[in-house]
């Protein structure tokens, strides 16, 4: 009896501190924070990370991963920060920062002596200076990366995320390069969220990709390695890893940053508001992170998503490839695994006999899943081929309706001619911002049907 109570005990013990756990708290306030002697100020902090759910993930009870988070709003907690060791002084340049990426991540380390887990802190920011003119320019994009390794390292990331950005910032002050052509940078630019076309260039935001801001490529080469593309700078010869994407006038290649364990760009395909990434190894991808981030919206596959992936039985040594679906603007995956691609195959049985009838590669995925969602290389048709598809499945149901509200209009309530196009007009326009054609038929009604118009 003892037992069993002291069994359910541990039980809710450990429920609630999974409970609690649900997301890891940070905080960068430390006695070791003091002043550094520098020639500047930070004056203005600007977030520009597409990944705003989190600051990364980090392992917790039964190797779990959960998001973590600064327990102050992200620009409050880093402006605490930046105070204490980069001051305000009159004599001192201001200069601004735009935060394009600052993520933490916690993997295995590899070691034969004993388990241990890596943990890394990476920041990539721009430098924002104002010109003669008065206006903000962006001079220079900087990075670094702070690792360490321990049996448990959640303890270790405030002060990974703080060295390495004093490391960021050193490497700011020791540069002697800056951009050739500084690029404008306004904060408050509306995102052209409409653009679909991506033109020849390295950019260094996923907002810049939108609104057009890029560095000119001739200052780098482009090289493969292994299934994705390095760039390198052809005046220092460094490779850079820091940059959201580029843009060769052809393709566009991106960088996953903080889910990949590798750092190199991935060749995408644009499709309206989605990235296409033909196929990845999965044993690049941290799917624990991409499921604590983003949860059941990466495809549909929960959970156990890594696990269906990694172990599907076949015994094979050959490393695994999966299509990998982004959505442009907020970077929400999608991965095309055979079980996603089944489960939304379900409501058109005729694609779905033909898609099993496939191997089911990477190829065959990418086909049935543009097909399914009418999906082609012209830009914003995405929510019109949805559109049309909900009209083609709901038509029968639709149509008995529509005819007997048209014929109670003409017939019995002699509505005039002018009121009835107007109804139907609305109702067009309504079916399109509900993305429901059902739901628009009400509109009708209000509408043509009301005390007003009979």
């Amino acid at each position: 009896m003892k037992k069993s109570i002291l069994a359910f005990y541990m039980f809710f013990v450990f429920t609630a501190s999974a409970q609690d756990d649900k997301v890891h708290l940070i905080s960068l306030e430390s006695e070791n924070n003091i002043a550094i002697d520098s020639g500047f100020y930070i004056d203005s902090i600007y977030d520009g990370r597409q990944v705003k759910e989190s600051i990364g993930t980090v392992y917790k009870l039964f190797k779990e991963k959960v998001p973590a988070n600064f327990k102050k709003p992200f620009i409050d907690e880093l402006r605490s920060l930046f105070t204490v060791l980069y001051p305000k002084n009159e004599t001192k340049k201001p200069i601004s920062v735009r935060i394009n990426e600052l993520y933490i991540t916690e993997t295995s380390a590899n070691t034969d002596t004993r388990r241990k887990e890596l943990a890394s802190a990476t920041v990539v920011l721009d430098i924002i200076e104002k010109g003669v003119d008065g206006k903000e320019y962006i001079l220079g994009t900087y990075f670094s990366t702070r690792e360490d390794t321990k049996s448990d390292v959640t303890k270790l990331h405030p002060a990974l995320i703080i060295a390495a950005i004093k490391n960021t910032f050193e490497n700011y002050r020791n540069s002697k390069q800056v951009y050739q052509s500084p690029i404008p940078f306004d904060q408050e630019e509306p995102i052209n969220i409409k653009n679909s076309k991506i033109t020849e260039g390295v950019y260094l935001n996923y907002k810049d990709v939108f609104n057009q801001h890029a560095l000119s490529l001739d200052n780098y080469s482009i090289n493969k390695y292994k299934e994705g593309f390095c760039l390198t700078n052809k005046r220092t010869g460094r490779v850079e890893t820091a940059f959201y994407g580029f843009s060769d006038g052809q393709n566009f290649y991106i960088n996953l940053f903080q889910f990949s364990t590798v750092r190199y760009y991935l060749k995408t395909e644009i499709m309206n508001d989605l990235y296409f990434i033909d196929e990845v190894y999965e044993s690049n991808l941290d799917f624990g992170g991409y499921y604590a981030t983003y949860g059941g919206m990466i495809g549909g596959a929960g959970g156990a998503l890594a696990m269906n992936l990694m172990y599907n039985g076949d015994n094979s040594s050959e490393l695994k490839k999966i299509p990998l679906i982004l959505e442009r603007f907020n970077g929400t995956p999608t991965f095309l695994s055979d079980k996603y691609m089944l489960r939304i195959l379900e409501s058109n049985k005729e694609l779905l006999k033909e898609y099993k009838k496939t191997q089911r590669t990477p190829v065959d995925k990418k086909f049935y899943y543009k097909r399914m969602f009418g999906i082609k290389k012209a830009p914003h048709l995405r929510g019109l081929f949805y559109l049309l598809g909900l009209i083609k499945n709901a038509f029968g149901y639709f149509f008995f309706k529509a005819f007997k509200f048209f014929s109670a209009s003409i017939l019995v309530l002699k509505l005039p001619t002018h009121t009835l196009y107007m109804g139907v007009l609305k109702t067009i326009v309504a079916s399109i911002s509900l993305f429901s054609f059902l739901k628009s038929v009400n509109v009708f009604f209000e509408f043509s049907l009301s005390p007003l118009n009979i």
